[in-house]
């Protein structure tokens, strides 16, 4: 009997959990952005949790997949996968257990033999890995594209994914299609794993423009914004180390000797404890800096942009990114925004510094100074917005379909 053809319209999109990160959000706006053009689009989760568990797409089916014991995981890895004795070995080494890296690694299989999608987006380093082996193990020509939404160069050295190393170099490369959120982060895992730059396609992140326009006008629910007596300084992202909150709380606390102002730091995932834990750090600074009665951490919202169209400034204070999302709805709001120039994505997006000041990284007096000078100058909204809307999510998913499909299916 032939092997079952591919469906030439079912598009799988690959997620280790629903955390609020930028990534996640990312393959929820292309996953619904495929509904919407008629595709079937599935959404794989490993872990059933997160702060984006309420907002998944309603014209998108969510699978759950089961994991399998982690030992027998590893071994089937090795033996099916022809993942590499030297890297399993250096994985076991430097998590000095038995990893779980691989216990979805038997349910994404089962799913592309069964469902034969045309395509497969998966993003961050372990739903990737997976992805491309679980296509190798099948043996359909269902096609694999990973998303490389990080710096790895960073990712590897302070994001806690270290183990992941030697995985990602020998196995990205065997993927169909290496997809790069910015051209830095293009560069970057174009030096990590040894191919050519010109292999590594860039697409920018798709931005939901008309939803952020309408969503922005709704009320804030805060009355630090929702009154607007006092300029708020608005962050926005999961409490991790690479956000750098605490150089943004101590820029605002520079600011707020010489002028009132108050600081809304917005998100953070309350599932995790490293993130519970950061933000218990934050409070205690604030208080050592004495501006705890002008600083708020009130958690994620399903709708920051409420929140950004009321905000006197928005500030990037990231160590690295790959793209910096927010920082496009902020302009999107018609928000002012101020940012580091980290690697990799902020100075694309703002064009070098044309439609919002750029810092150097970790200096917190120019980037209160940044922020002094854009409430005092704030640059008009309409200008910002003409920038946000040229990441829109019909040009990603057009870019994406290309790449996803083959010619004869699309």
């Amino acid at each position: 009997m032939p092997p079952k053809a591919l469906h030439p319209l079912r598009i799988a999109f690959l997620l280790d959990s629903l955390s609020g990160g930028g990534a996640e959000k990312v393959m929820l706006t292309l996953a619904e952005g495929f509904a919407n053009r008629g595709y079937i689009v599935d959404l794989l989760v490993c872990k059933m949790k997160g702060a984006l568990l309420e907002t998944i797409p309603s014209n998108v089916t969510v699978i759950p997949l089961a994991p399998s014991p982690a030992l027998s995981s590893n071994i089937y890895a090795l033996c099916v996968g022809k993942t590499s004795l030297s890297d399993m070995a250096s994985l076991w080494y430097r998590v000095r257990k038995v990893p779980f890296t691989f216990r979805y690694l038997r349910a994404i299989s089962r799913y592309i033999i069964e469902n034969r999608p045309a395509g497969l987006l998966a993003a961050l380093p372990k739903s990737s890995v997976n992805a491309v082996l679980a296509k190798h193990i099948s043996g359909v020509s269902t096609r694999i594209l990973v998303g490389v939404h990080a710096n790895h160069t960073f990712l590897f050295r302070d994001g806690g994914e270290a183990h992941m190393r030697g995985l990602v170099k020998s196995i990205y490369p065997r993927a169909d299609v290496l997809v790069a959120v910015s051209h830095g982060v293009a560069s970057d895992i174009a030096s990590i794993i040894s191919v050519d730059r010109e292999k590594v396609t860039t697409i920018y992140n798709p931005i939901p423009g008309l939803d952020i326009s309408k969503r922005s006008i709704e009320p804030a629910g805060h009355p630090w914004l929702d009154s607007g007596t006092i300029p708020v300084i608005l962050g926005i992202g999961r409490f991790s180390a690479e956000k750098n909150f605490p150089l943004l709380l101590r820029a605002f606390a520079m600011v707020h000797r010489k002028r009132p102002v108050r600081l809304v730091l917005l998100g953070g995932d309350d599932t995790s404890q490293d993130q519970r834990r950061l933000k218990m750090d934050l409070t205690t600074q604030a208080e050592q800096l004495d501006v705890s009665d002008a600083v708020d951490m009130p958690g994620f919202t399903s709708n920051p942009f409420a929140y950004l169209s009321r905000a006197s400034v928005f500030v990037l204070s990231s160590r690295y990114e790959g793209f910096g999302n927010v920082l496009v709805e902020a302009m999107l709001c018609g928000c002012p925004v101020v940012s580091t120039d980290c690697p990799s994505g902020p100075a694309e997006i703002l064009d070098n510094g044309k439609y919002g000041e750029l810092v150097p990284v970790d200096d917190d007096r120019a980037l209160a100074d940044a922020i002094s000078r854009t409430l005092d100058d704030p640059p008009e909204g309409d200008y910002l917005r003409s920038r946000g809307h040229s990441f829109s999510v019909e040009h990603a998913v057009d870019q994406y379909q290309k790449l996803l499909l083959t010619e004869e299916s699309i």
